[in-house]
């Protein structure tokens, strides 16, 4: 484990990169007294080597379990980009997350998780963004739309390719691929209707997204199987979900009141 300190808006965070050996079966007490370490308001991240579905990942072993019982004692929370982050090479192992982030005294709200694909390992990189406003992101731009009229584009297209054209030397093959990109996209743009005012998409922070695709597995299981068990879970993501959007609306509006104050 390696710590820096640096200074934030209110209190000094200690970020913290982790790494858990798989070999070892750490339990809760190991875990609680690393973090307490780290003080009340910390981001450590890397590879814990522990599966939950609480962060994301397919299933949770025993040594997730000891970690979600840290994290629940502590009113801490786990942030992750909710895709494999595990590419094993052997054939009969299935991707999982084994990478995220642990954070204590940090909003939710405030913080952003991507994944990131530049390196080249068995592990994808994940990159935290801590911001002192709730997070926002602009979204993607793209050719097409649900405007889109696909009949024009189809008729752009068509009219534009060559019947003919040869493709004997690898300089034809190369002019011809570009050729044919440029004719696609700009089918897509005449096409595609363009908005007066685009806006910025608010950008739902990683834990609330899990919440909801934990509260969507607890329906779909339940609605199979109508138990007393599985109706308990159900509504103990449901309620989670309700705490943690009370939350980030608080969270929004407090920042708000701020802003009007400066």
């Amino acid at each position: 484990m390696s710590t820096i300190n640096v200074r934030g808006p209110f209190n000094d965070i200690a970020i913290a990169a982790v790494y858990c050996p798989p070999k070892h079966n750490l339990k809760a007490n190991q875990f609680e007294k690393f973090f307490h370490s780290l003080g009340k308001t910390f981001i450590a991240g890397g590879d814990f080597n522990s599966k939950s579905t609480l962060w994301g990942s397919r299933l949770t072993t025993t040594k997730g379990r000891e970690l979600e019982k840290v994290l629940q004692a502590n009113n801490y929370a786990a942030l992750s980009a909710g895709s494999p982050t595990y590419w094993p090479t052997d054939l009969r192992k299935i991707p999982d997350l084994l990478d995220f982030f642990v954070i204590s005294g940090i909003s939710p709200s405030y913080t952003d998780i991507q994944p990131s694909y530049d390196l080249s390992s068995d592990h994808t990189p994940i990159i935290a963004t801590i911001s002192t406003s709730i997070a926002t992101r602009i979204p993607a731009p793209r050719l097409h739309t649900s405007h889109t009229d696909w009949k024009l584009y189809k008729t752009i297209i068509s009219d534009k390719l060559a019947t003919a054209q040869k493709l004997k030397t690898r300089e034809d093959i190369e002019l011809a691929t570009t050729k044919i990109i440029d004719i696609l996209q700009q089918a897509a743009k005449t096409a595609t209707p363009v908005k007066n005012s685009p806006r910025h998409a608010n950008h739902l922070p990683s834990h609330i997204k899990q919440l909801v695709a934990q509260k969507r597995r607890a329906r779909a299981k339940w609605q199979r199987t109508h138990t007393p068990e599985d109706k308990r879970l159900f509504n103990n993501a449901n309620n989670k979900l309700r705490g943690a959007l009370r939350d980030l609306s608080n969270a929004t509006f407090a920042s708000y009141i701020t802003s009007l104050k400066r």
